[in-house]
């Protein structure tokens, strides 16, 4: 059985240095991963032995060409990527790793108002035989401003909606506020009006207090998000979630 994680999340959410991380710890099981790739516009990151989208199309020619912004220029990538499918299944048919780990891009746009992202997923499991997990990470500091949290929470709950396949939150980089007590941590892990009245209630304005409100009960309506807290410089954190996806497949 292929398994595969397709890993989300906004620019800055830890999602390459995750995926690099979870790499390195699933070489130590009985599984062998490989990355994959699907965001043109990431830089400074070299994956080891990676199926990678930027040998398919390059974001950078295609602002050049086209005259592109940086959004408009992915949005571009990813519709080739889809044009050219056949290239991506392929690469992973020729590989002998079992493990998949899928670094999107973390624009929106892919996933609110276009279904790209669902037609990949829907392609993959059908035509590579992949049985796929996804992972939306935010960045733990969001929970420094009440109004990008509840943001960024929407957004998961669009991914969630959107891609139809099992799904875990993560809370990332917990290892930069190690001294915030849990007690106030624990408040996000289940996002609701009623836990985080204290954080709402220190908004000033108030049309973005009731905003903030109205979509803080939106979330409790769904009753679908909540948060895995995640250090990635803690290897018994990355085998609690390691362990918790492969519950998701039924496997050891």
């Amino acid at each position: 059985m292929k398994i595969a994680q397709i890993v989300m999340g906004p620019a800055g959410s830890g999602k390459s240095t995750y995926c690099l991380e979870i790499h390195k710890y699933i070489s130590q099981t009985n599984h062998i991963p490989k990355i994959i790739n699907l965001d043109p516009s990431v830089d400074n990151v070299e994956y080891p032995n990676s199926i990678d989208i930027r040998k398919l199309v390059n974001v950078v020619e295609v602002m050049e060409e086209f005259y592109l912004g940086p959004n408009g220029a992915l949005l571009f990538c990813m519709e080739y990527l889809m044009d050219n499918l056949e290239w991506l299944e392929n690469e992973i048919n020729l590989c002998f790793e079992d493990y998949f780990i899928l670094d999107l891009p973390g624009q929106i746009e892919l996933y609110s108002h276009n279904s790209l992202m669902k037609e990949l997923v829907v392609y993959l499991n059908s035509r590579c035989n992949l049985n796929m997990v996804g992972l939306f990470m935010i960045d733990c500091q969001f929970i420094v401003d009440i109004g990008k949290f509840f943001s960024g929470t929407i957004i998961a709950l669009t991914c969630m909606l959107s891609l139809d396949i099992p799904h875990y939150n993560i809370l990332n980089k917990l290892d930069l506020i190690k001294h915030t007590p849990r007690r106030i941590l624990e408040k996000f892990f289940f996002p609701n009006s009623k836990s985080l009245t204290n954080e709402i209630n220190m908004i000033i304005n108030y049309k973005y207090k009731k905003l903030t409100i109205n979509i803080s009960r939106l979330l409790e309506d769904f009753s679908m998000i909540h948060y895995i807290p995640l250090d990635i410089s803690c290897a018994d954190k990355i085998s609690c979630l390691f362990q918790l996806i492969n519950q998701s497949f039924e496997i050891e």
